[in-house]
Order: C-alpha cells, then sequence, then structure tokens
C-alpha cells in the first residue's frame, strides 16, 4: 500500500485524546468500592489489543476506544449478567452465580462467532418474548476487517441463535452502538445504530454534507415492524430526518425523552467537529435536529453520555464526557481548545459552538439546557469515555462515575511537537510499518485513575478518585447494577490490556441509608417497559427515575430501578408512567427490597399535560448588528473582546406626550434607533434626527440630559470600539440636542474620544444643571491598561470642566447615588480588575476615593453591572452587582486571586498582558505555550518542549522577572454576583443565588414593594476567548429577597437561553423590553 507522509502527520495530529499518583494510606470515602479478584469472581476477561501492520492507531484513529459492557438478566433469575466486547480476541458472556461469582458461558451460549471487532453491546428484549436478547455492534468493511452486526436471540436456556440478517439488523460498517427504544409508541422496540466516521475528504466542509449519505459511516433509524406481525425491522432513515453522513463521528449514545413530551428523543454525541444531534421526537415518525434550539454549547469530542435528574427537580439533565486533564502539568502539555481562528471557521460552516471539556447541561424546564460543568467542578475528567449517573451511597442523590484513559496519547503537545520534527523523507514506501512503530512508540502511555462525583446537593459534588479505591487504570466501557442484590450498586469495567474490573459497592454511608429498586413487567397490550418514567413519593420528597439502559460508552446498564432514600424509612407512593401515558400508582412498598411491578394503568396521562409550553416572545423591531471584528487577532493573549460592549438602551419622554420612548444604539454601520411610543402601546421610529446618520460609530452607552436647560431631554451618547487606536476621531461621544418635539440634531464640540464603557448623569453640586461621569472601558490595543475616567462639571454656558480625571480601571458601569446620607450624589463605579469602587462627593466639587474606608478594597472582579437601594430597610445603602459568576474556568479568592501581569517582559515596545489562574491547585498560565510564544518569541528558545512549560508555577518560572518587579500586577479575587449590605459600617457580603452565578449578569432591574425586593437580571456574554468559552447558561432571570435578607423566590425569564443579552428596562406595568449583543430586541411578560 503507498504510504503518504503528509496525511500520516495529519492524521496523527487529528487524533484527539495523568499521571500515576503514589498511593497512599487515606481514609475511605463516602462512597467507595472494593476490587473482587478474577480468581475470586470468576471474570477475567481482558481487552488485550496487539498492533498488527494495517490495523494499529496510525491506521485507525478509533483504535484505543475499547470495548463495551452490557448488564441484563437473561435467563429471569433475579441476578443480572454480564456481556464483554473485545475489539481482537472473543467477546465473553458470563453467567452471575450470586455472591459475585460468575461462570464464563461464551462457547455453549453460542456468542462465540468470531473474533472480529466488537464496540458497542446491548442488552434488550427486541422481539417481546420476555427474554432479553443482545446486540453487538461491530467494524466492518474497514482495512481487512470483515464484519457485520450481530443479533443474539435469547432461546430461554442461557443459549442464543444469531438472527440479525434475519431480523434486518446485519448492518456492515463503522459501529459504535445501538440503542433500542419506542420511538413510535406502538409497543415494541425500534433501534438507532450510531456509526462513526473515518478521516476522509467527505468527513470535512459545512453542514451541508449532513444531507449526504454514507452507506458505512452515516447513523440508521430502524422501525420494528412486530406491531404488523413481522419479525423484521426496516430502515426508515431516509424518512424520519435522520443525519446519516460522513460527518458524524458518533461515540455516544442515549435515548430518553428529554422535552418531557411522552416521546422518546435521541442524543448523539459526536468526535472532532461536528456538532452533537439531539434529535427532538415529532410523534410522527420524524425527528428534529434541535441542538441549537436546546443547547449553547456542548462538548467538543463528546465520547460519553447520561441522562438522568442531578437535583431532584424532576427534569433530565445531560453529562457529555471531554478529554479535559484536572492535573495541571497534564494540561499545560495536552492539546486544548480550538484557536479563536479556527472557531470562527467552524461557526462559518455552520457548526454549533464546542469546547474541549465535560458539559453538565442542567434542564430549565422550559426546552433549554443550561451548562454549569464549570460551576460544579466537573468539567475536567481527563481522557474520558463513559459516564454512569446513579445514587451509589444511597443517600437520595445522583452520583457520576467516569471511566478514564486512553493506551496511547496522540494528543500530547510533546508527542504532535515530534511529529513536526520527524524527517518522513528518508523513509521510503517499503518502510511504512517501521514508521508507523516509531510513531507509536512515541505516543505517551499513561494510566490514569477513574473519577467519582459525589453529589453533595444543592448542585455541588465533591471529586473522588483513590479515595472510594479506584486505581489507574486504561478504562472504556462500563455499566452498573445491584449484581449481588444486596440494595447498592456495583460496576462492572472494560480495560485495555487489563483484566475487567468487578468492583463491590462498599460505600460506608450504605450501612445506614436506605434503599428501594424495581424490575417493570409490560402487559400484552404494551409489552416492554423501557421509557416508563417512575415518581417515588417519600415525606414530601419527590424522585424521578426513566428506563433507559443504553447509557454511557458503547455500554448498557441494568434494567432494575434504584433509589437511594437516606434516612427516608416509608414510600408513600409510587406513580409509574408508561410510554403511552397511561399511569399505574402503588402504595405499601417495603423499603430496602426489590420489588417487581407488573403494568396495571389506571388511567391516561394527556401528553399535553406532559408536555412543556414553549416560550412565547414578542419580538421588539430593534435587532442589533455586530460588524466582525476579532479582537484576538490583534491581542493574542486577552481572555475577552471589548468590541463587542453594546448596545446602548435608555427610555424617556422625548416629545412630552407622557409616553416613555426608546432609544438604541446601534454598532459600527448601523444606525442608532429612536422608537416613538404610541399610545395603543406600539412603536414608531424616529426617521429625522441627526443620528441615523453616525453610522461610523459604536453606541455603547447613553445618558440623557438637559444641555440648554429649556425642559426637554438631549442625549449623551458614548462611543466605544476595540478596532481602532487611542484617540481615533470615531471614538468620539456626542451629544444631540432635543428639539423640544423628540427630533435630535447634534452638537457640534469636541468631546473625549475613548472605548467608553459607562456613562451617566446627575446634578451632583446641586446647582441645577446635569453633570457627568465618563468612565472609560479600555485603551483600544492595551488590554488591562486603565484608561482615563472623568468627572465633568456643567459650567452653566454650553461648556463641562474636569474636577476629576484618574484612572479607576476597566470600567462597565456608574451610577450617582447619596452614599453617605450628607445630601451630595456620590459615585459607585465598577468594571474588570477592579474593585467595587466608591468616589465620595466632597461637597466642593471635589471627590475622593473612599473605597478602602467602605471595607470594598478586596472586591476586585469581572463587573458589569451595578444598581444601589436599600435592600433591608435600615435607611443604609447597600449595592447589588453583577459579575462573572461562578460558572467560569477561572476560579477567584482573596487568598488565591487571578493575575494579570502588565509589563514589556522581552523589551520590544509593546504591552505583554499575561494572565495566571488557579486550574486545580496549580496557579498556571492563562494562555497557551504557543500563544505565549507568539508575544514573546524569546520563549520559544526557553522552553524548548511542553514538559518544561508544564512545570511553570508563577510569573518568574515564565518571564524571568520577579512579581514585584512587574511593572503592574492586576488581581481579581471575587467572580460571584453580590450583595453588599450596610456600605460605610460593618459591611456584610452576600453572594446571589447559584441560579444567579450561573452565567454573567450583564445588567439589573429592581422593584421594592411591602418590604420585598423584585430583582430582575439579564446575563450571558457569549464573546470570551475560546480557552475560557461563551457564558452562555442564564440569559435573565427574575429573584425576590424581604427585608430579612430571605430569599423568597426564582424564577427565569421566558428568553432564549443563548441570548446574548446587555439591557433590561421596563416599558409598562407588565412588560419589559430585553436588548442583546448582535441578535433580536423582546418584549417579555413580567413574569
Amino acid at each position: 500500500m503507498k504510504y503518504e507522509y503528509a496525511p500520516l502527520l495529519v492524521l496523527t495530529m487529528f487524533l484527539i485524546g495523568c499521571s500515576d499518583k503514589t498511593e497512599t494510606t487515606i481514609k475511605k470515602a463516602a462512597i467507595y468500592f472494593d476490587t473482587v479478584s478474577s480468581k475470586s469472581s470468576g471474570i477475567n476477561f481482558n481487552n488485550e489489543l496487539y498492533h498488527l501492520d494495517d490495523l494499529n492507531i496510525i491506521e485507525y484513529l478509533y483504535y484505543y476506544n475499547g470495548g463495551g459492557v452490557a448488564i441484563g438478566d437473561i435467563n429471569n433469575d433475579g441476578l443480572e449478567d454480564i456481556y464483554f466486547t473485545a475489539n481482537q480476541t472473543s467477546d465473553k458472556l458470563y453467567l452471575n452465580l450470586g455472591n459475585l461469582k460468575f461462570k464464563d458461558i461464551t462457547i455453549e451460549a453460542g456468542v462465540a462467532i468470531d473474533s472480529t471487532w466488537s464496540t458497542g453491546v446491548t442488552m434488550e428484549d427486541v422481539n417481546n418474548d420476555g427474554l432479553l436478547d443482545i446486540y453487538v455492534s461491530k467494524v466492518g468493511n474497514y482495512k481487512n476487517l470483515i464484519a457485520h452486526n450481530l443479533l443474539y436471540i435469547n432461546n430461554g436456556n442461557n443459549t442464543f441463535v444469531e438472527s440479525s440478517s434475519d431480523y434486518g439488523l446485519d448492518f456492515s460498517g463503522f459501529s459504535t452502538q445501538a440503542s433500542f427504544f419506542d420511538y413510535d409508541n406502538d409497543g415494541d422496540m425500534d433501534m438507532y445504530l450510531m456509526n462513526h466516521a473515518v478521516h476522509t475528504p467527505r468527513s470535512y466542509g459545512s453542514i451541508a454534507r449532513r444531507l449526504i449519505s454514507d452507506s458505512l459511516s452515516g447513523d440508521r433509524l430502524y422501525e420494528n415492524k412486530l406491531d404488523e406481525g413481522l419479525i423484521k425491522f426496516s430502515d426508515v432513515t431516509s424518512a424520519s430526518g435522520i443525519y446519516s453522513s460522513a460527518l458524524g463521528y458518533g461515540l455516544a449514545l442515549i435515548t430518553s425523552d428529554i422535552n418531557n413530551d411522552g416521546l422518546i428523543d435521541i442524543y448523539v454525541g459526536n468526535d472532532f467537529h461536528e456538532s452533537d444531534y439531539l434529535y427532538i421526537n415529532q410523534g410522527d415518525k420524524t425527528f428534529k435536529e434541535s441542538n441549537a434550539d436546546y443547547l449553547n454549547h456542548t462538548s467538543r469530542s463528546t465520547m460519553g453520555v447520561d441522562i438522568a435528574d442531578m437535583n431532584n427537580d424532576n427534569n433530565l439533565d445531560i453529562f457529555t464526557l471531554d478529554m479535559m486533564p484536572f492535573d495541571h502539568e497534564i494540561f499545560l502539555k495536552s492539546g486544548g481548545e480550538d484557536s479563536d481562528k479556527v472557531s470562527e471557521i467552524k461557526k462559518n460552516f455552520g457548526f454549533e459552538a464546542q469546547y474541549a471539556r465535560n458539559t453538565l447541561q442542567l434542564n430549565r424546564n422550559n426546552n433549554a439546557f443550561s451548562d454549569i460543568a464549570l460551576m460544579t467542578g466537573t468539567y475536567a475528567t481527563d481522557w474520558s469515555w463513559s459516564v454512569l449517573i446513579n445514587d451509589f451511597d444511597n443517600d437520595g442523590l445522583n452520583d457520576m462515575y467516569i471511566t478514564n484513559g486512553i493506551y496511547k496519547r496522540p494528543n500530547d503537545l510533546n508527542y504532535i511537537n515530534y511529529l513536526s520534527n520527524v524527517n518522513f523523507a528518508k523513509y521510503n514506501n517499503t518502510k511504512q510499518d517501521e514508521i508507523e512503530r516509531l510513531l507509536i512508540d512515541e505516543m505517551p502511555a499513561i494510566k490514569i485513575t477513574n473519577v467519582i462525583f459525589r453529589n453533595k446537593g444543592n448542585l455541588e459534588f465533591e471529586m473522588l478518585t483513590n479515595q472510594s479505591g479506584l486505581k489507574p487504570s486504561y478504562s472504556n466501557g462500563a455499566a452498573y447494577s445491584d449484581l449481588d442484590n444486596d440494595g447498592d450498586l456495583d460496576l462492572v469495567i472494560s480495560n485495555i490490556n487489563q483484566e475487567a474490573l468487578l468492583l463491590e459497592n462498599r460505600s460506608p454511608s450504605n450501612k445506614q441509608n436506605n434503599h428501594i429498586s424495581f424490575t417493570l413487567k409490560g402487559d400484552d397490550e404494551y409489552k416492554n417497559p423501557n421509557g416508563a418514567k417512575v415518581y417515588l413519593y417519600t415525606n414530601g420528597v419527590e424522585r424521578f427515575k426513566e428506563l433507559s439502559v443504553t447509557r454511557g460508552f458503547q455500554s448498557s446498564s441494568s434494567h432494575k430501578l434504584h433509589f437511594g432514600l437516606g434516612d427516608t424509612g416509608k414510600i408513600d407512593s409510587l406513580k409509574i408512567v408508561w410510554l403511552d401515558g397511561k399511569t399505574q400508582i402503588e402504595t405499601n412498598l417495603e423499603v430496602n427490597k426489590h420489588h417487581l411491578i407488573t403494568r396495571k394503568p389506571t388511567k391516561t396521562v394527556s401528553k399535553n399535560s406532559m408536555k412543556v409550553d414553549d416560550n412565547i416572545l414578542t419580538r421588539f423591531p430593534f435587532v442589533h448588528l455586530e460588524n466582525n471584528y476579532i479582537d484576538f487577532d490583534r491581542e493574542t493573549l486577552i481572555p475577552e473582546k471589548l468590541s463587542t460592549e453594546g448596545p446602548a438602551l435608555i427610555q424617556a419622554d422625548f416629545n412630552g406626550d407622557g409616553l416613555n420612548d426608546i432609544y438604541v444604539g446601534g454598532a459600527k454601520y448601523q444606525s442608532p434607533s429612536l422608537y416613538f411610543k404610541q399610545s395603543d402601546g406600539t412603536y414608531k421610529k424616529d426617521k429625522k434626527s441627526d443620528f441615523i446618520k453616525d453610522i461610523i460609530y459604536e453606541d455603547v452607552d447613553v445618558a440623557t440630559f438637559d444641555y440648554e436647560n429649556d425642559g426637554d431631554l438631549d442625549l449623551y451618547v458614548m462611543s466605544g470600539g476595540n478596532d481602532k487606536v487611542e484617540n481615533d476621531p470615531n471614538l468620539e461621544d456626542r451629544i444631540y440636542i432635543n428639539d423640544g418635539n423628540g427630533y435630535f440634531k447634534k452638537l457640534e464640540s469636541t468631546l473625549i474620544r475613548a472605548n467608553g464603557g459607562s456613562v451617566s448623569s446627575a446634578d451632583f453640586n446641586g446647582d441645577g444643571l446635569d453633570d457627568f461621569f465618563i468612565g472609560n472601558r479600555s485603551i483600544p490595543g492595551g488590554y488591562g491598561l486603565s484608561p482615563y475616567s472623568f468627572i465633568l462639571k456643567n459650567n452653566g454656558e454650553g461648556g463641562y470642566s474636569i474636577v476629576m480625571k484618574t484612572r479607576l480601571g476597566m470600567v462597565t458601569d456608574s451610577e450617582w447615588v447619596d452614599i453617605n446620607n450628607d445630601k451630595f450624589l456620590d459615585l459607585v463605579v465598577v468594571g474588570d480588575w477592579m474593585p467595587i469602587t466608591i468616589l465620595i462627593n466632597n461637597g466642593d466639587a471635589t471627590f475622593t476615593n473612599k473605597t478602602l474606608d467602605y471595607g470594598l478594597e478586596n472586591t476586585q472582579g469581572m463587573w458589569n453591572t451595578v444598581k444601589v437601594l436599600d435592600l433591608d430597610g435600615n435607611g443604609q445603602k447597600d449595592i447589588i452587582a453583577g459579575n462573572t459568576g461562578l460558572n467560569f474556568k477561572w476560579k477567584a479568592s482573596i487568598e488565591r486571586p487571578v493575575k494579570l501581569y502588565l509589563d514589556d517582559f522581552d523589551n520590544n515596545g509593546q504591552l505583554d498582558p499575561i494572565i495566571f489562574y488557579d486550574f486545580f491547585g496549580g496557579f498556571v498560565p492563562f494562555a497557551s505555550k504557543d500563544k505565549l510564544a507568539e508575544q514573546l518569541p524569546s520563549l520559544k528558545k526557553k522552553f524548548l518542549g511542553y514538559s518544561e512549560f508544564s512545570k511553570i508555577n508563577n510569573i518568574k518560572d515564565l518571564t524571568g522577572v520577579k512579581e514585584e518587579d512587574v511593572l503592574e500586577v492586576k488581581k481579581i479575587t471575587e467572580l460571584r454576583s453580590m450583595i453588599y449590605l450596610n456600605i460605610g459600617s460593618n459591611i456584610k457580603e452576600i453572594p446571589l443565588p447559584k441560579e444567579a452565578q450561573m452565567s454573567s449578569i450583564e445588567d439589573i432591574y429592581f422593584e421594592q414593594y411591602d418590604n420585598i425586593t423584585k430583582v430582575y437580571f439579564v446575563g450571558n456574554f457569549l464573546d470570551y476567548s475560546t480557552e475560557l468559552g461563551e457564558s452562555s447558561a442564564n440569559s435573565g432571570s427574575v429573584f425576590t429577597i424581604n427585608n430579612k435578607l430571605e430569599w423568597k423566590s426564582f424564577k427565569n425569564l421566558p428568553l432564549k437561553v443563548n441570548l446574548n443579552t446587555r439591557k433590561i428596562i421596563k416599558i409598562d406595568e407588565h412588560h419589559f423590553l430585553v436588548i442583546a449583543n448582535n441578535d433580536k430586541s423582546y418584549i417579555i411578560e413580567n413574569p
């Protein structure tokens, strides 16, 4: 075979996805597993791989994906049995003998047909005869692999007959896993077959290629014709809306009623550039791919998936796996996020946003999900394959078990660097085997421990590894079951080149926690219980499970539904909602027992009552159109765009008719808009004012004032943009004079030129004239430097004098308020890399920075908005401030702040903004080695390899300059959105509710009545660098707090969850207007 060296290099670099830890004596965690030896259990399965010249990690990108595990009771004796798939040896079937003893019955069962490349496996009753059958996925028609998928039909006597051809399920191609589910609610099991592409020209291009079918790698949907009296499946892919192209690299599969409408949906996790598929069942035998409608982003290389209720709110949440390491040294020498350029190219090709990390998609109960993996600390588990969600310590909360490790690690940056230096020219075509062996030998091989996330409640998780009895391995497929029927869930893990693991659950808490479990059995009308929902009611607490066995990675788990109960000793009732909508209530259920429940439904639930209503939004006529500028091309090391700050928004009665009109600023090349409110509540757009022609400016903020003191409101419009240079004419602010009828003429004057952040007007000296604070955001091209901000005093003759010129920081918002109750308006200012700042009015047109005196000196954050009010009714001012939130890659505290080092470290006349942050206990550079070397070329010689770079712990290690010698050091100590009570005396910090920490808060509106404060906020910021990822988990919410500082309610606003919101204002008693950056505007009802 001809050997192409350049494609080999590209292929190997495309392969994307911890060190062994010294064992010490440690205390057992609340979740703990003992490894049962193969000698004791009888399970000696080993998925052993041996490299062949035509089949290895170079020739087949998924060579190290490993095998799967299926668990189910094949002989209905109450003990669940185990099937393992193997890649180059025979699959194995083990019969459960009880007490964690197993017998290998592979040969006598008739499932030792061949040793071709098996991948996924699932156990399901395919023909509705009450016996579990086994479906094995295979890789065929690739290289020398000749095979088709296998269906083993259960004979009822511990033997099986291979019947894939008879049933029409003998697909031959690149299969990963299959899931059986009832997609048309007719009582029989249909099948989704997930396949995967290999790198070919057909696998690249825009999403238009999804419509081009591929016979080997395209997914398939098969309809079971059993309800028509046929023992046959029919391929209905083309009519179903399922993509079947070479774009899909399917690795993760689960079927579940994701939107709770009584129809089973499909989640497919794709590797590489292709987006994950979220197929929503339309109820007419078709699906709609709805990733963009439900999810803001996904994992980039999704390898495992599970769906379960993580916070006991009766909604199904989604967890997906990727490859981000949690060891900071491995992290620094591993391939990570796409560059911002690559991300932009993918976006232009139509792919959805993806990040190289795990996602925990929290179901928001409005057909939308919010990824909170960063907030919960579950985003990094290394090269992870399978995730299994269930209650492993029986405390009533679902935990997660994650398998880790790859036998050879092709995303190691030292290895990729090695590839770039290999002299392929010296190897001729006859030496293909030699170079392949060389490349494989150079790949790092590191075992890593699997991970458990113990659910502590309130969306908090404890990460456990060796404390839970877990040891380093190369683990892939996994499944759970109570294999010894002792009331807790055990685990079975498939490893590469190592015996499979049988993990007995020995969690200490299981001794005192109660449990209950169920096997569901159908009736003649609806024989298969798959897809049923079970609601367990105990002492006012409701718990929820859905029966779906294919989950994790290439595996299927127990058909029993297991509930941990904690200290609850009594079950009030159990409600089963069968897939056909009929319900059943069970009572008098004894705890710490397993129960068989046969279908005996009593009534039918209306499908409409199960479905969550879609959000209903009213469009406001303004659409913001951001100009296309990528800040990161100019400033390599910065974490966020500063060119997408708008739009400006304000409402006021500009034409004197008693109705509030609305001004919305435009982006560069977009006109601002003024909308006059009409008596019927509609809006009419102004077509006369001068600002319509001013499209060269970017409007980032606006304030009203009376310039001429003639009784009408004029406009001060702040300009911004990071695509210009300092003092550029197009950064100049503007004043527009109102003619009294709401039409505006531009005032010819010289105003401040800067990338603006916040403008606010007030009469701070009591002379009846409006004065200004002009707070600026940045110096274009100089991220981190504090621009000048100004306080301007109105001289009464059309002129303003500067009474304060100071570098406060990167200002984003400001508010005039009498903080100290001395009758003079003071100023509160917030921004990035700066504390909440208090400027006290001395009463003589001077101001003093009193931030330290007010106890706010350690509040450096990424603040976006601030409001001042009296929350507790004690007469003292309190502050609510919107920050980036906790759902963010950076973690910050006073003890472990994020730090920004500003200096010309290589003496080339250019500022170098270098950021360090805490990553799982290591203090690491935010920018990659390659980005840093692009900014500081001298680092290429200092750090020849990534291993040396991974040892960096501080700025001196990186640059040779001690921290105390750096020109300027800024920091972030607080990322939570906060309340600060009693400004000026005994200040008290109160973080906003966890739901409000899921995303950045961009703007706040509040109302106060009857000792209650109702706080509305809008959030999200989609313009961080890809290394940070978009903040997109909460576009808006409302919460109430009483004057005793008790949270009373929290509700999401009816907005698209991925809306890049910027401002919210109340436009009448019942409605709000929400304005977004580069998106539509919406009027929403007051919830």
